[in-house]
């Protein structure tokens, strides 16, 4: 058996959409892909800090045709954060009068973080198929690369595999300090919301099993 303490590996692929004022709602975005990476560190069998850097692809075009600017747009952003994660059920079956060494299929939890967004948008005529398609981009709103601020926050579902692998569907809603991501700023949309994006993702955690050699070798 494995004890709930020690690091475990994160691996993460998903799709995410946006919120900026060039798009409110599922209807305008272009879904976008996210990978991520990073680490766990499981203090106790309920909780755990962790780190991870996000790739986010985010774009989105203008579909109301009274729409003043007539915009779509694409964002490349880097997210560094590091999260507390709360597991809402301890990771072994049993009450807490008696533990069990059998492990729960599906452990639910919650993280929040804190971190940074690192963004590149580019914004384009939305009469145009795509930003690879247009033959006009318009002016950068402000000096890019950015970087902003991020708070992460979500929760998923954990399916123990074996001791070593666990997958985790996972949703997380990702408010930033930038109305940027998407190249509109406060003062051309008359609108001051700060840009938000959330990740549905599968996360991959493994937990490495070290072996004493030293004891199993034969003499």
């Amino acid at each position: 058996m494995v004890r709930e303490r020690g690091w475990v590996v994160l691996l993460g692929a998903g799709v995410a959409a946006v919120r900026s004022d060039i798009c409110g709602s599922w209807g305008c975005n272009e879904l976008g892909p996210n990978v991520s990476v990073g680490g766990l560190y499981k203090i106790s069998p309920y909780f755990g800090l962790s780190g991870t850097i996000d790739y986010v692809k985010l774009g989105a075009v203008e579909k109301n045709p009274e729409a003043p600017l007539n915009l779509a747009f694409e964002s490349q952003v880097l997210e560094f954060s590091a999260s507390a994660v709360v597991n809402l059920l301890d990771s072994y079956a049993g009450s807490s009068n008696y533990r069990s060494s059998r492990k729960r299929l599906i452990v639910p939890y919650i993280r929040i973080g804190l971190g940074a967004v690192y963004y590149t948008p580019t914004s384009y005529p939305a009469n145009s198929e795509s930003l690879d398609d247009s033959q006009t981009t318009y002016d950068p709103a402000r000096k890019y690369p950015a970087i902003a601020a991020v708070v992460p926050v979500g929760g998923g579902l954990r399916f123990y595999i074996n001791d070593e692998f666990s997958i985790a569907p996972e949703l997380t809603y990702h408010v930033t300090t930038t109305d940027y991501l998407d190249n509109v700023g406060p003062m051309l949309m008359n609108g001051s919301r700060r840009d938000e994006f959330g990740v549905a993702s599968i996360k991959l955690q493994y937990t490495p099993v070290l072996k004493n050699k030293l004891f199993s070798k034969k003499n």
